[in-house]
């Protein structure tokens, strides 16, 4: 009998290495916190206490203000990339679009830019002071004074949504461009033939094709939009009247503002147990579309 190469474990053993330094190490290093009292007021203090992080941290009143916070800009961010990036990758798709390169240039170019400066630059442009649209909409007669974008709840979710399909919508456009750009012309020309209309060959063509990129995007845009943070901590701070407090912004607080490490992780396992229940109900979702 031949003993089995060591070429192949070796060649991937570095990767490895480098996978469990800086995913696996943290992971667990997150749940000793996570299961000690670690506050940083208190260095001496790290004495084992089971779930008791996670029990204060859930049955607090802001933990469960912040998972509605997230769910309402989750939903409105997730339904607005998407929507965007459909209706961006069906004009792109168009044949003869004028000017169709540079406007895939400018379509992509939000993504482009870190998402720290893409909020400075929409704080900017939705400041009640001197926002850049407040002063278009003042000019133009919309308006009789300067409107305060941020500081109505409703309204501060609003312009967070809008930097966010900004900044994650050209991703989306470019995932479902691809898509239908292998989507054979053949059946569009039979849906012709056939006197149906663009409505149905949208209905019956293009949707049936584009339900697993869909898929994709649905599972990605969620993840991005219930782990916001940079978008809360540069725009609005979590405010006003925490309506933009996402559960990621309650852990930074945790960790950063009181200190306590333990809470922080132990919200960041809940986090991260969120996102991994929304993605296998996402999948099994797919999997019974395509069963069906």
């Amino acid at each position: 009998m031949t003993r089995p190469s060591l070429y192949p474990y070796a060649t991937i053993l570095p990767v490895m290495l480098v996978v469990a330094v800086f995913t696996v190490y943290p992971l667990l290093h997150s749940v000793y916190l996570s299961v000690h009292e670690n506050v940083l007021t208190r260095p001496l203090d790290n004495d084992f206490v089971g779930l008791q992080n996670f029990r204060e941290v859930v049955g607090g009143y802001y933990f469960w203000r912040s998972l509605w916070s997230t769910a309402v800009f989750a939903v409105m961010a997730v339904a607005a990339v998407t929507l965007y990036g459909l209706g961006v990758a069906l004009l792109l798709n168009q044949p003869g679009v004028l000017g169709s390169t540079l406007l895939k240039v400018v379509v992509l170019l939000p993504w482009a830019i870190p998402s720290v400066i893409s909020g400075i630059i929409w704080r900017w442009i939705f400041d009640g002071d001197y926002g850049v649209l407040n002063g278009l909409l003042l000019a133009t007669g919309v308006v009789e004074r300067y409107v305060p974008w941020m500081s109505q709840p409703f309204t501060a979710r609003l312009c967070m949504v809008i930097a966010h399909v900004w900044k994650q919508g050209p991703l989306a456009a470019v995932f479902l461009l691809a898509a239908l750009q292998i989507i054979p012309a053949e059946l569009y020309d039979a849906v012709r033939m056939d006197g149906a209309g663009r409505w149905n060959a949208f209905r019956f063509v293009t949707v049936p094709y584009l339900k697993a990129t869909l898929a994709l995007v649905l599972i990605y845009e969620t993840i991005v939009a219930v782990a916001t943070f940079d978008l809360v901590y540069v725009m609005t701070g979590g405010g006003p009247a925490d309506a933009t407090a996402i559960i990621g912004w309650y852990a930074y607080t945790e960790i950063f503002r009181f200190l306590n490490l333990g809470r922080g992780a132990a919200l960041a396992i809940i986090l991260g147990l969120l996102l991994l229940g929304l993605v296998m109900i996402y999948l099994r979702l797919l999997r019974s579309e395509e069963a069906a």
